[in-house]
């Protein structure tokens, strides 16, 4: 008798922590009615064994009232919705609202299918004005609606069930298309702000643009282009021709002016010697 309950004994502590550590989620929210319908859900798509099974888990839960928005979609998007509502770690309201960062993503239980595509298996975190929290799936341009209203249950730093306003549906989960909307879209794919401008040019004259090409082109082709290497040569022999051929005239008829005044000069001279003697 006496080695069994040493055995016991030494048993006892890691009995002890692993019945801390294992926890129920049914159990949990059966002492409230309002999620008895996010209770059945976790229990009809069997993810209450895999939450079971975490030492560290945080549950968004969503009352009665506000369940039908899921309770139309098929057996497996269901599954995969209310895994995007279990978030792989503990967190409750005073751990979020200490983190620092206004808006943050967390991992949820849908990632760790494999099949979660598009940020799908991500919520995003954010701080609003009025120090209200919002949570809403990572998929680019999806809405982020559901506010955190209240703490459910808190074991630190095991288990916390956070109530929220209404639930989480990724775009495309459901395997329908998703379009994400234009304001979502990187600044250098949204329309620019010249597109009014774009959709007013068929407003214009047609007719001026077709007058104004035309008019230029027959003006450019029969005048002689300013630049133009061929047309700068003969210009400039014809330019300076004519004042080649005046500089020659003047220049000629000064020499025979000068030599007719020489001329003159020495008859006058000469008749004036012969006078003289």
């Amino acid at each position: 008798m006496a080695p069994k309950i040493q055995v016991v004994i030494l048993l006892l502590p890691f009995l002890l922590l692993s019945s801390a550590v294992a926890f129920n989620i049914t159990a949990i929210l059966e002492p409230f009615p309002e999620f008895a319908t996010f209770s059945n859900y976790l229990n009809q798509t069997k993810l209450v064994h895999e939450i079971n099974h975490r030492q560290t888990i945080t549950v968004l839960v969503v009352d009665n009232s506000r369940m039908s928005a899921i309770s139309s979609l098929p057996e497996e998007s269901l599954k995969h919705v209310m895994g995007v509502h279990v978030i792989l770690d503990y967190y409750d309201i005073r751990k979020i609202n200490n983190i620092p960062r206004k808006s943050f993503i967390l991992t949820t239980l849908f990632q760790t299918t494999g099949i979660a595509t598009n940020r799908m298996g991500f919520l995003n975190v954010t701080h609003k004005a009025g120090e209200s929290v919002v949570f809403g799936s990572a998929v680019r341009g999806a809405p982020h609606t559901s506010t955190l209203i209240k703490k459910v249950v808190a074991m630190p730093y095991n288990i916390s069930v956070l109530h929220i306003s209404e639930p989480i549906i990724p775009p495309g989960i459901d395997g329908a298309p998703h379009i994400a909307p234009i304001s979502s879209l990187p600044k250098e794919t949204e329309p620019s702000a010249e597109t009014p401008e774009v959709e007013d040019a068929p407003t214009e004259s047609p007719e001026e643009d077709i007058v104004d090409a035309p008019a230029n082109a027959p003006g450019e082709s029969a005048d002689t282009p300013a630049d133009s290497p061929e047309a700068d040569e003969p210009a400039s022999d014809a330019s300076e021709g004519p004042s080649i051929s005046r500089k020659k005239v003047f220049h000629a008829s000064a020499s025979t002016s000068l030599r007719s005044r020489l001329s003159i000069g020495a008859i006058l001279g000469l008749v004036m010697w012969i006078v003289f003697l």
